[in-house]
Order: structure tokens, then C-alpha cells, then sequence
């Protein structure tokens, strides 16, 4: 028997039992669709995440200040900086030749209680960006500028508000528009009693439903943060919280950190950061498909015991097969063929309904969001070539692995005994 009266005669068998067939494959289907689907989540998650961080540019570096160990007998108290990132430093850096741009940013304190008013109207307001580098969620769509300038001036003197700050002020999207070029007055509230207003413009509205906040640049957060602190000379006790530097390339970035480590800083680069979420999604990938691996171990028993069936009922045509001189090799690749074309058919069909399901799933998932208006973009599940290729090949070694105790079983038949089994 040639090769290709081999896999024609395996082929017919699996035809002969239709149902018997169909039901052994759904098994592997349903192990290789669980993988499938598993997997292209964690792919997409990590493409998405992948490309925000590509966005903003992986050879950016992320410099903070080296603080003390915090008192615990003032838990609210701000621990002492042992480094401190200063103007100077910052020129320093603009005028290295690997640097592109430096972004210092300064944070206000997290419990400070600010109002904005407008019209004779107030309502509490959140401080928030514009932060030195930005890495947006992978799935949510990049905020709408509304009216006017998505970010404050960076010499100071404008805020952006959002739409939900001027909800509680019960401003209407139509009248956005003449809102820019108004002035607000920002009222700082101290637990001291005191309060402090700051006289500042409206330069634009940006889109954001679930907070009431303000974005204001660093001059007037410094203002902000000498009269919270009592402090006419803040930048020289405390510096910048953080500054963004944009290198000319990785190579320089790299560069820079160790430059800046070795000063004592404490230094992060995005393209670490990509490495270790890189790492955390394989590990997250490995469980997920963990999952369709056992489901499949559950179907290869399936297949196994399918086939050692399928050997017990054609007994009688292995012993005609041998008789007419199929070597027991012949047999054995008989059995072992179709075991693996039951788990090659299950990896196609799974590999098919994993993508399906993947689709209806990101649709569904995008629905509920909006649903709940919370507004995002990207793809949850994808379906690679490799992971196409990885699903059809495991799916047709589980059928092969399966089928080989059934086929060593059948090849080891003796002609006489298998003439006379009824």
C-alpha cells in the first residue's frame, strides 16, 4: 500500500461513522476554540498596550525625586526629598545633545479641597494634568476637545475645564464656545481655615463625564503650592515631582538612565515598563491557554478511545489488510492517520468559532461599555498567524499522540487471530 492508498483509506473510515466522528471532534474543537480565544485576548491586550506606549515614545525617561521614609507620627506630612529635581537640573538636561524635550510637572496635594466659581456660582473642583507623558489607556479613545485648546498654555494664566464641571454648573454644550476667554476665579481651601482665590481664563472645554476637574500649568501650580505650603521658595525645598525627558533614540535613553542613576535619582524608562507588562501578559497568555489544554487532554481520551473501538470492530479487516500483505507499519499508520485528521478537522473548526467567538465578544464588550457611556476603542481579541498555525498543529498532535496506543494495538494483531474474531 502506497502513502496515498493509506491516508484515502483512513479518510473513508473516518466517512463510515459520520456521527461517532463528529462527536469525537467536538472535544478538540472545544479545546482549541477555548485556546484560541484565550490566547487572542492576551494578544490584543498586549498589542494595544504595545502601541499606547510606542505613542508616547519608548525612549522617553521618567526622572523622580529621592524622598525619606515617611514619619509616622505625620502621616499626612510630606516626606523630606534627599534629592530634589531643580530648575537648574532640568536646563541641564535641555541642554544635553541626546535630549529632544524635557517636561517637568508639578503635583498638587492630594487632599486639597478646591472650588471654581463662574457667575456667581461654585462648584468643587479636581486639579488634574497636563501630565509629562500620558500613556492612555490601550481601549479608551483619546479625550475631545470641545472648545477652544485641549491644554493650558504652558507659561500659565488658562485652565481647560471639562464637561462635567460644567454640568454641575449647569452650562449647556451649546454655550461651550462663549465660555472661552472668560475668567474664573480658582478658590484653594486650606484645613487651616484659610482660602486663596486665583484669577485664571478659560482657553477650553474637553470632553470628560466622570469628573469634575481642571487642568492648570506648572506656573500656576507652583503659585497654587507656595501659598498652600507657606513657602515663597518652594522649588528650592521641594523641586519638580517628576520630569519627562524625550531622548533622541533608545540607545540615548539608555544612556540617560544610567547617567541618572548614577547621580542618585530615581529613574524609570517606558520601554522597562513595556518589558516587564510584555512579561506579565506571557505569563497571563500561558494560564489562559492552560485553560483549552485541559480541555483537549479531555478530548485526546476521546480520540483514544474512539479509535481502540474502531480497532475492536474492524478486528476481521486488519487480518484481510495484513493477509494481502499490509506490513504492520502500513496498519499502524492507518489508525495514526486518522486519529490526527480528527484533530487536524477539530483545530480548523475550533481555530474558526475561536475567531467568531473572539469578534462577537469585542463587539459585545465595546456595547456594554457604551451602554454604561463609558467610551472606548480597540480590539480585545486577535487572532494571529502564528497562533492560527499553533492551534491547527497542537490540535493534530493531540489527535496523533491519541491515536498511537490504538494504532500499536492494531498493528500488533495477528492475521490468523483477526481472520476468525467475529
Amino acid at each position: 500500500m502506497r502513502f496515498r492508498d493509506v491516508f484515502a483509506s483512513a479518510l473513508g473510515n473516518l466517512t463510515r461513522h459520520k456521527a461517532r466522528t463528529a462527536l469525537t471532534t467536538v472535544g478538540v474543537i472545544v479545546g482549541i476554540l477555548t485556546i484560541v480565544t484565550m490566547v487572542s485576548l492576551g494578544i490584543g491586550v498586549q498589542q494595544e498596550m504595545g502601541d499606547a506606549f510606542n505613542s508616547v515614545g519608548l525612549e522617553t525617561v521618567r526622572l523622580y525625586p529621592v524622598e525619606a521614609e515617611a514619619d509616622a507620627f505625620n502621616p499626612l506630612g510630606q516626606p523630606e526629598r534627599t534629592k530634589i529635581l531643580t530648575p537648574e537640573l532640568v536646563d541641564q538636561l535641555a541642554a544635553r545633545d541626546d535630549v529632544l524635550e524635557v517636561t517637568p510637572f508639578l503635583r498638587l496635594p492630594g487632599g486639597i479641597r478646591m472650588t471654581l466659581s463662574l457667575d456667581g456660582r461654585e462648584v468643587q473642583a479636581a486639579p488634574y494634568g497636563p501630565m509629562p507623558v500620558d500613556v492612555l489607556d490601550p481601549f479608551e479613545a483619546p479625550p475631545r476637545t470641545l472648545a477652544g485648546v485641549g491644554e493650558p498654555p504652558a507659561s500659565g494664566g488658562g485652565i481647560v475645564i471639562t464637561s462635567a464641571l460644567l454640568e454641575d454648573l449647569d452650562v449647556a454644550e451649546d454655550e461651550y464656545a462663549a465660555l472661552i476667554g472668560r475668567d474664573v476665579e480658582l478658590v484653594l481651601h486650606a484645613p487651616r481655615g484659610e482660602s486663596q482665590a486665583f484669577q485664571l481664563q478659560i482657553v477650553g472645554v474637553e470632553e470628560q463625564r466622570w469628573r469634575a476637574s481642571v487642568a492648570i500649568a506648572s506656573p500656576d501650580r507652583l503659585e497654587m503650592l507656595q501659598w498652600w505650603y507657606n513657602d515663597p521658595d518652594y522649588m528650592a525645598h521641594r523641586g519638580y515631582d517628576e520630569v519627562a525627558i524625550r531622548a533622541l533614540s533608545l540607545n540615548d535613553a539608555v544612556q540617560i538612565v544610567d547617567w541618572l542613576s548614577s547621580l542618585g535619582f530615581d529613574v524609570q524608562s517606558l520601554k522597562t515598563m513595556l518589558d516587564i507588562a510584555n512579561r506579565g501578559m506571557i505569563i497571563l497568555q500561558t494560564m489562559l491557554g492552560s485553560v483549552g489544554a485541559l480541555a483537549l487532554l479531555v478530548a485526546s481520551i476521546g480520540i483514544a478511545n474512539t479509535m481502540i473501538m474502531s480497532v475492536y470492530e474492524r478486528t476481521k479487516e486488519i487480518g484481510i489488510l495484513k493477509a494481502v500483505g499490509a506490513a504492520p507499519g502500513q496498519i499502524r499508520a492507518l489508525f495514526v492517520i486518522e486519529a490526527s485528521l480528527i484533530g487536524l478537522l477539530g483545530g480548523v473548526v475550533g481555530t474558526i468559532l475561536g475567531w467568531l467567538l473572539g469578534k462577537g465578544l469585542n463587539w459585545l464588550a465595546l456595547r456594554v461599555l457604551e451602554w454604561q457611556e463609558v467610551t472606548m476603542e480597540g480590539t480585545f481579541f486577535v487572532v494571529s498567524w502564528w497562533l492560527v498555525a499553533a492551534a491547527l498543529a497542537f490540535g493534530t498532535l493531540v489527535g496523533l499522540l491519541a491515536g498511537l496506543y490504538p494504532a500499536a494495538r492494531a498493528a500488533r494483531l495477528a492475521p490468523l487471530d483477526a481472520l476468525r474474531y467475529e
